[in-house]
């Protein structure tokens, strides 16, 4: 026990504690990071701590799911202080050593969903990202497990394996956590310039714009995606380039040529180095005509950089 939570730096003191905590007949929340945790994190961890008597963060940069040879930038100390903060009252923090041996061999196939919306960019993104969130979720055994909808795809995938490979647990979707301004809550946006920043607002103007077209009757999903990527103008981008604009169904991510409720608006645009990602879930009438439920931060911008 340090700083008031505990901290386990394997997963066999991990186990050990866990199944102390599910014998004590305590209710379990778990949310499961790739680390850099930030405010929508922390606002994820407060609704799991009002939820259960205990919340459990792993704090682990998925291998599986980055880029080869890429280094992800995070302090686990700080994201440990940071979650505590937030409710969180155990951490998980293994290695990779421990999480992919190289006697590694399992890989969780959920078909033509990985080659669809993120994958179309990252192809190997969604079978290292919903293999290792799936395998998070059986190792917590949590009462409740809590994933925030700014990552939509990863959300109804994970939700999807729940319900397949019959784990007990219940899946909670929680909102996407914005600024003021619309942009969604990301460590790559932190300390961007200001520039760089106001130009990435268009992307969530964008999803608007689409949003209210199809609100007010509009139905063909080209005609929308022309006057999202109309209002983008990506010619005029000076930190970013598209790489797509989608409309697509939640059972298969397909993409319908007439759209209806519900669906999935998607946006992915890339600096060079990184790519961001961006949507709205339309899951019923209620969310087209007033806009997905938001977490609102009290700030107007991510920090800008000095």
């Amino acid at each position: 026990m340090t700083k008031g939570y505990t901290r386990w730096n394997s997963l066999s003191e991990a186990s050990a504690g866990l199944n102390a905590l599910r014998a004590s007949g305590k209710t379990i929340g778990s949310i499961h990071s790739l680390g850099a945790l930030h405010e929508g994190h922390g606002k994820v961890i407060q609704i799991a701590a009002k939820e259960n008597d205990c919340v459990v963060v792993s704090v682990y940069p998925n291998a599986a799911q980055l880029a080869p040879g890429s280094v992800y930038q995070y302090d686990a100390e700080a994201d440990c202080d940071l979650a505590h903060k937030f409710g969180a009252t155990h951490l998980i923090c293994p290695d990779t050593s421990e999480m992919y041996p190289s006697e590694y061999r399992t890989f969780f196939d959920q078909g033509d969903y990985y080659k669809r919306l993120d994958g179309t960019v990252v192809p190997y993104l969604f079978r290292g990202m919903i293999t290792m969130s799936t395998r998070w979720i059986i190792f917590t055994r949590p009462t409740r497990t809590y994933w925030g909808l700014k990552d939509i795809g990863q959300t109804i995938l994970v939700n999807r394996a729940v319900k397949d490979l019959l784990i007990d647990t219940e899946v909670r979707e929680v909102p996407c956590v914005r600024y003021k301004s619309g942009i969604a809550i990301s460590s790559r946006l932190m300390n961007q310039p200001e520039a760089k920043i106001l130009e990435f607002q268009r992307v969530y103007e964008a999803l608007e714009v689409g949003r209210k077209a199809i609100a007010g009757g509009l139905a063909n999903s080209e005609k929308i995606i022309q006057i999202m990527h109309d209002h983008l103008n990506p010619s005029a981008m000076k930190y970013f380039s598209l790489k797509y604009i989608k409309i697509a169904k939640p059972l298969d991510f397909e993409e319908p040529t007439e759209i209806d409720i519900p669906l999935i608006m998607h946006i992915v645009v890339s600096d060079g180095p990184k790519n961001y990602f961006e949507g709205h879930y339309l899951r019923s009438q209620t969310d087209l005509m007033n806009a997905p439920e938001t977490i609102w931060l009290d700030d107007y911008y991510p920090p800008f950089k000095e």
